[in-house]
């Protein structure tokens, strides 16, 4: 009723203008909410921290296994095979027989020698060959010629004494003369002789050497290296790769016996590319993997670096000590390395999922105040479930982790907690037709 009254009083103008402004008001309201209705929504999305972590920076190479020492054993003389005495695989000691050829014409050449150096000694008058300077003018030979050289010089001072007293003929005197010249001639060729045949007596000597060196050649043995590994202080050991020879097989001089390798340490020989030159140095912990172990993680050490570059492939050798003492590595065989280069770096590190790559780009996304930011990065070291990465990086950022496919530049974001891991389900072990054990 007053209402009723206060619009009469306002008259119908009053009125009219009162319905305008309230149908004003409503129609504001509703674009407002349409408004609100089509506006993108938040996406959700859950974000990691940018951690800086300590990296090492390795360099990345592949080569092959190859043994300390890999030797093919050959033959130094003809002879036939007697005996072989180990076969692939066997190990075998420096110096252990490893094949025997026929010893008679061996055995035949050292008695022969052995005669003819009897043979010279005998003309010497001696038993024994001498170790020292030796004075031919001992020998009987030249005692005898030397007596003889006296006796002539006697005639001949005789003969002068009796010339001088007119007593003797002077063809006697002469003659005299005549033998004194004929035994110091003989005196002199009995040492010449004398040192002829003490020169004879030691080339037969050398002979004799020769084919007793002869004989211990028609025992092959295992060779003895130079000089032992580095950090290697045990007996070195051989493994036989390779026989080559059969009993019965006539060889000649140099042919291959036995192949064998030394297979503790291993030597892995690796290309590098020459732009690590200026990071590559001897004594640098390498970290080798092989095929035949995925799960094993060998160590070895940088031992020797090639000063050249190859002018072809434009990368130089390096050569890596790997230990092999539970013999699980093969010479020959290929092998993944990783030099270590730096073990102090500072490295940006995300989780690996919430790096991006589409078209060729690699990409993430930061959070900043309530909306989403591509940053481009590049990639470095990876491990698992995280990775290094180079760009525009605030120390404090966040990473986008999940929610990335629906993300763009300055999109509005909501940041969620990720939800827990749900347990693992329990699995029955129980097998088909037996009943399980809870339910007894």
């Amino acid at each position: 009723m007053v209402v009723s009254r206060w619009l009469f009083a306002m008259g119908w103008s009053g009125a009219a203008s009162l319905a305008l402004a309230m149908a004003g008001c409503g129609h504001s309201a509703v674009e407002s909410k349409a408004k609100a209705e089509t506006a993108p929504k938040p996406v959700p999305v859950t974000v990691a921290p940018v951690e800086l972590r300590p990296v090492e920076r390795t360099v990345e190479v592949v080569g092959t296994l190859n043994g300390w020492e890999d030797v093919t054993v050959g033959c130094k003389i003809q002879g036939r095979v007697l005996k072989v005495h180990h076969d692939m695989g066997d190990r075998v000691k420096p110096g252990e027989l490893l094949v025997e050829l026929d010893p008679v014409d061996a055995n035949l050449a050292v008695q022969q020698a052995q005669r003819q150096f009897q043979a010279e000694l005998a003309k010497l008058g001696l038993k024994d060959l001498p170790t020292k300077e030796f004075d031919v003018t001992a020998l009987p030979a030249v005692i005898q010629a030397k007596v003889a050289l006296d006796r002539a010089k006697q005639n001949v001072a005789r003969e002068r004494s009796l010339n001088r007293r007119g007593a003797g003929a002077q063809q006697d005197l002469q003659n005299a003369e005549n033998d004194e010249q004929g035994a110091t001639a003989a005196l002199a060729n009995a040492v010449l002789t004398a040192q002829a045949t003490l020169a004879n007596a030691r080339a037969t000597r050398a002979a004799v050497d020769v084919s007793m060196q002869a004989k211990l050649d028609t025992e092959i043995r295992a060779p003895h290296p130079y000089a032992l590994p580095a950090g290697v202080t045990g007996e070195i050991e051989y493994a036989v790769v390779k026989r080559s020879v059969a009993e019965g097989k006539m060889l000649k001089s140099g042919d291959p016996i036995i192949q064998l390798v030394i297979e503790t340490p291993l030597r892995l020989w690796a290309n590098v590319p020459e732009r690590h030159c200026g990071e590559i140095v001897v004594g640098q912990a390498v970290r080798v993997n092989v095929a035949s172990h995925a799960g094993m993680t060998f160590d070895g050490t940088v031992a020797r670096i090639n000063p050249s570059v190859d002018s072809v492939s434009r990368t130089f050798q390096v050569e890596v000590l790997v230990p092999n003492n539970r013999g699980l590595l093969r010479p020959g065989g290929f092998a993944k390395a990783s030099i270590l280069t730096d073990r102090s770096a500072t490295a940006s590190i995300v989780p690996i999922e919430s790096v991006v790559k589409y078209a060729g780009v690699t990409k993430l996304f930061v959070v900043e105040a309530g909306k989403a930011r591509s940053i481009n990065v590049e990639t470095g070291q990876e491990g698992l479930g995280w990775i290094e990465v180079t760009g525009e990086l605030a120390k404090n950022a966040e990473v986008v982790t999940t929610g990335q496919t629906q993300l763009a530049d300055e999109t509005a974001v909501i940041v969620r907690k990720p939800e827990p891991e749900s347990p693992a389900p329990v699995v029955s072990t129980a097998k088909a037709g037996t009943p399980d054990e809870s339910k007894k």
